[in-house]
């Protein structure tokens, strides 16, 4: 794998993302998505939170990728047990985390940057 072709495709992500975010309007962010039950603005702040969450998960890929299948297999069970609660809260979570990032005094809608929560760099960034 090419390590910048992949750093290269995150980057024009996150200025899409951006531009996205920057062109819409309140009305717009609030208004329901196509094909899902959030908004708008949920689906772009679930979008924001896969992201920054995807990365850090990276660690556990290679750590179960060293590990035996015997162990990989016991994860992937307790995973797919898990499937309900973990929808209800990926659900209610960008429902939530959405409201909580809105917009501004002035109308307009936050940017990830203006948000006080920052992600740690990865390890080797």
């Amino acid at each position: 794998m090419d390590r910048q072709v992949v750093r290269d495709e995150m980057e024009q992500a996150r200025q899409t993302f951006h531009h996205l975010l920057d062109s819409a309007t309140v009305a717009e962010l609030s208004r329901p998505s196509n094909g899902t039950k959030w908004t708008n603005g949920q689906l772009l702040f679930h979008m924001l939170f896969g992201y920054l969450i995807v990365v850090r998960l990276l660690v556990l890929v290679r750590i179960f990728g060293r590990l035996p299948d015997r162990v990989s297999r016991a994860f992937a069970g307790a995973l797919e047990a898990s499937t309900g609660p973990f929808n209800a809260i990926n659900y209610f979570g960008s429902v939530g985390g959405a409201k909580a990032a809105r917009v501004r005094g002035d109308g307009s809608a936050v940017r990830p940057g203006d948000c006080q929560v920052v992600a740690s760099p990865g390890p080797g960034e």
